[in-house]
C-alpha cells in the first residue's frame, strides 16, 4: 500500500507538470502548428561565428542552441537550411521559398515582407583597424576620407550607411573572415562589423594586429525573422522564446562566450541541488511513514503551487520583466482581438527613449534601467484603464488606445511630455520622443497607423536631438560640479584664466571659445567614475588607476554624439597627454597634441597646484611657477610654459 501511494503522488505531480508545460499555447496556435508542421524551413548562414556557423559540417553556435530549445519548448521540428551568402538567404525568404531567417536585424526594408520576434542576441557594430592606427574613427570621418572600408554583404548596417551616410564609400565582402584578413594584411584600412563576429574571427584565426577602434552607436539586435503572411508563427516563436529560462540562456552564453567555467564543486547550484536531494530523501521517508494522512494535503499543496506557477508563467509570457509593461507577444494577441471589435476611434502612441545609450555608457546600465522604468511609470500614469502600454524593444514603447479620439490622444502625449520635463534628474532627466496617429476608418490597418506614428516620432526625435542633448550635457555637468573632489569654482577659475590667456596671446575668437569650452567639459568623463576613487587620499591600485585613466575616452564619447560639441572631442581625449609622449590615453607627443589642449593643460595644472586638493598640499604662486618650469619640455610645451609664466607673473 505504501508503494502504491508513492507512485500515485509522483504520477499526479508529473501530470500537473505536463499541463504546466503545455499551457502557454492556445488551441488555435497548436492547430496551426499541426497543419504546418512540415512547412517550417528556416535559413541560416554558414560563416557567422559565434552566432552560427558550420563545424565539421554540423550547424552550431548561439542560434543553433536557441533553435534546439525552441523545438523542445514548442514540440515541433524545424528544418534548418544552410546558405553561404546572406543576400541569397534574404532573396529566398522574400520569395517565400523559406519560412524565415535565424538571426536578422529589423530594418524598414525587411519589415515590408518579414515579421521579427523579440531580439534574443544584442550585437553592437564596431569599426576594426590595425593596431598602429591611432585616430578614433566615426562614420562621419569615414565619409570624408579615401580609406578602403569593408562591410559584409547583406548585413543590416548597409541600410543605415546608405540612408544616413550616403557619402561613405565602402566595399562588400562575403564573410567576416575574408574582411578581417584583408584589414590585417593591409589590403583594406578598416572594417565595419558586429563585435561578436570580430571577436570570434580574431580568436579563431589568431589575428594579433587588429583592434576595436571604436564602438558605433548602432547595434544589431538579432531576432528570428518570419514571413509576414504567417503572423501566427511569429507569435508562436515569441512565446517559445519567452519560455527559455535565464539558466538556459546562461548555459548558451558559457558555451560560446569567453567566460571562465567553474568546477562543479564551486557551483552554488550544485550544492543547492545536493541539499534539495537530501531534503527530498527525508521527505520521502516521512511520506512513507504517514502517507495515508498526508496524501490529500500533498495534492492540495501541489495544486495551489501549480496555480501560482501558472499565474507567474502567464505574467512572464505577456509582460516585460524590467518595466512591468506588456510585451510584444501581448500586443500581437491584443491587436487580433481589437481587429474583430473595430474599437473606433482608435489611436496609437510610439515612444522612444532619448539618451539611453549615453546614460548607459556614462553612468552604467543600472542608471539606464532606472530611466527606462521612470519613463514607463510616466506613460502608465497618463493613459486610461482601457489603454495598453507595451515595451516592444530596448527603448521603444507602443501604447494601443481603443475608443480614443485624436484630441484625447494629443492631450495624453502633451501630459507625458510635461511630466518627463518636470521629472527629477536621476542623475539625468528622462527624455522621450513621441509620435501618435488616430483613425476613425475601419479600413485603416494597424501597420499603416504604426508607420505614421513611428515616422512622426523619428521626425520629432531628429528635430529635438540637439536640444535634448544640451539638457543631457547640462545634467552631466551639474552632476560633475556637485562632487567634493573639484567643485564648480574650479571650473569657473579655469574658464576665466583660459579666456584671459587667450586674449593675452591674441588668439582668434573661435580658438578662445574652444579653449573655454574645453575648460568647462574636459573632465565630463569623470561622472562615470566612482566618487570614492577621486577622493582617495592614499595611492590607487593598478586596476583603480586604469579605471580613472578611462575618463578622457569616456568624455570624448559623450561629446562626440553632439554636432555642436563634437569638435572639442579631440581636446578632451588629449588633455592628459604629455609633451614628451608620456601621457595617456594615446601617448601623443609634441605638436601631435592639439594646441588648445597643450595650453589648457598648463592652466589647469597651475589651478590644481594653487588650490586645495584631497591628495596634495597647496602651492604658493612662486612654487607653482617653479613646478611648471621644472616640467617644461617633459609634461608641458616649453614655449607655452614661458608665455603662461609671463602672463601669470603679471597679475
Amino acid at each position: 500500500m505504501i508503494f502504491i501511494g508513492i507512485i500515485t503522488i509522483f504520477c499526479l505531480l508529473h501530470e500537473q507538470d505536463t499541463k504546466a508545460e503545455e499551457i502557454f499555447l492556445t488551441v488555435e496556435e497548436k492547430e496551426w502548428l499541426d497543419e504546418h508542421k512540415d512547412e517550417i524551413r528556416i535559413g541560416y548562414t554558414t560563416d557567422y561565428p559565434p552566432v552560427e556557423f558550420l563545424n565539421n559540417k554540423k550547424y552550431v553556435g548561439i542560434s543553433a542552441d536557441y533553435f534546439k530549445l525552441l523545438e523542445q519548448k514548442l514540440g515541433i521540428r524545424i528544418e534548418m537550411v544552410e546558405f553561404d551568402n546572406f543576400d541569397e538567404l534574404i532573396r529566398r525568404t522574400q520569395s517565400r521559398e523559406l519560412t524565415g531567417i535565424t538571426a536578422a536585424t529589423k530594418t524598414p526594408q525587411r519589415s515590408e515582407y518579414l515579421d521579427f520576434t523579440i531580439p534574443y542576441i544584442d550585437n553592437p557594430n564596431v569599426i576594426i583597424t590595425r593596431k598602429n592606427f591611432s585616430e578614433n574613427l566615426t562614420f562621419e570621418k569615414l565619409a570624408n576620407t579615401s580609406m578602403e572600408i569593408l562591410v559584409i554583404e547583406g548585413y543590416d548596417i548597409i541600410e543605415i550607411l546608405n540612408e544616413r551616410f550616403p557619402k561613405l564609400e565602402y566595399r562588400t565582402v562575403k564573410s567576416p573572415r575574408e574582411g578581417m584578413r584583408m584589414v590585417a594584411f593591409g589590403e583594406a584600412d578598416a572594417m565595419i562589423i558586429e563585435i561578436m563576429s570580430a571577436s570570434a574571427t580574431i580568436e579563431r584565426d589568431n589575428i594579433s594586429n587588429l583592434i576595436v577602434n571604436v564602438e558605433t552607436p548602432y547595434d544589431s539586435n538579432l531576432s528570428i525573422a518570419t514571413r509576414n503572411d504567417w503572423p501566427i508563427l511569429n507569435q508562436i516563436l515569441n512565446k517559445g522564446i519567452a519560455q527559455i529560462t535565464d539558466h538556459e540562456r546562461k548555459i548558451i552564453e558559457q558555451n560560446w562566450m569567453p567566460l571562465q567555467r567553474e568546477s562543479i564543486f564551486q557551483n552554488t547550484y550544485f550544492w543547492i541541488a545536493v541539499l534539495g536531494f537530501v531534503v527530498l530523501l527525508i521527505t520521502i521517508i516521512i511520506v512513507i511513514s504517514v502517507w495515508n494522512s498526508s496524501l490529500k494535503l500533498a495534492v492540495e499543496e501541489k495544486t495551489q503551487a501549480l496555480e501560482e506557477s501558472t499565474k507567474e508563467l502567464m505574467f512572464k509570457t505577456y509582460h516585460d520583466e524590467l518595466t512591468g509593461l506588456y510585451n510584444r507577444v501581448y500586443m500581437a494577441e491584443l491587436l487580433r482581438e481589437l481587429e474583430e471589435e473595430n474599437p473606433l476611434p482608435f489611436s496609437i502612441i510610439v515612444a522612444d527613449l532619448n539618451g539611453l545609450k549615453i546614460t548607459n555608457d556614462t553612468f552604467g546600465h543600472e542608471t539606464g534601467d532606472r530611466m527606462l522604468i521612470k519613463v514607463s511609470e510616466i506613460i502608465k500614469g497618463n493613459i486610461k484603464p482601457n489603454h495598453s502600454a507595451c515595451r516592444i524593444g530596448g527603448d521603444e514603447i507602443v501604447v494601443l488606445m481603443p475608443f480614443t479620439s485624436e484630441q484625447e490622444c494629443n492631450d495624453i502625449v502633451e501630459n507625458i511630455k510635461k511630466d518627463t520635463l518636470d521629472a527629477k534628474e536621476d542623475p539625468i532627466k528622462p527624455l522621450v520622443a513621441l509620435g501618435f496617429a488616430s483613425t476613425c476608418d475601419v479600413n485603416n490597418s494597424f501597420s499603416a497607423l504604426f508607420k505614421f506614428a513611428e515616422d512622426e516620432m523619428y521626425t520629432n526625435k531628429g528635430a529635438d536631438s540637439e536640444k535634448n542633448y544640451d539638457m543631457i550635457i547640462n545634467s552631466i555637468k551639474n552632476n560633475l560640479y556637485e562632487n567634493k573632489y573639484e567643485g564648480k569654482d574650479h571650473y569657473e577659475r579655469l574658464v576665466t584664466m583660459c579666456r584671459q590667456m587667450g586674449k593675452t596671446l591674441n588668439l582668434d575668437k573661435n580658438d578662445i571659445e574652444n579653449l573655454v569650452l574645453l575648460a568647462e567639459l574636459h573632465d565630463i568623463g569623470k561622472v562615470g567614475l566612482e566618487k570614492e576613487l577621486l577622493l582617495r587620499k592614499g595611492p590607487l591600485s593598478i586596476e583603480e588607476w586604469q579605471c580613472v585613466k578611462r575618463h578622457p575616452e569616456l568624455g570624448f564619447k559623450v561629446v562626440s554624439a553632439s554636432k555642436k560639441l563634437s569638435h572639442i572631442g579631440k581636446g578632451i581625449l588629449a588633455h592628459h597627454e604629455h609633451w614628451d609622449g608620456g601621457g595617456y590615453p594615446q601617448g601623443l607627443k609634441g605638436e601631435e597634441i592639439p594646441f588648445i589642449t597643450r595650453l589648457f593643460s598648463i592652466v589647469e595644472a597651475y589651478d590644481v597646484m594653487t588650490h586645495e586638493r584631497a591628495y596634495k598640499p597647496i602651492y604658493s604662486k612662486e612654487n607653482a611657477i617653479k613646478e611648471l618650469k621644472d616640467n617644461s619640455g617633459t609634461q608641458f610645451d616649453p614655449n607655452l610654459v614661458k608665455l603662461f609664466v609671463d602672463y601669470i607673473s603679471s597679475i
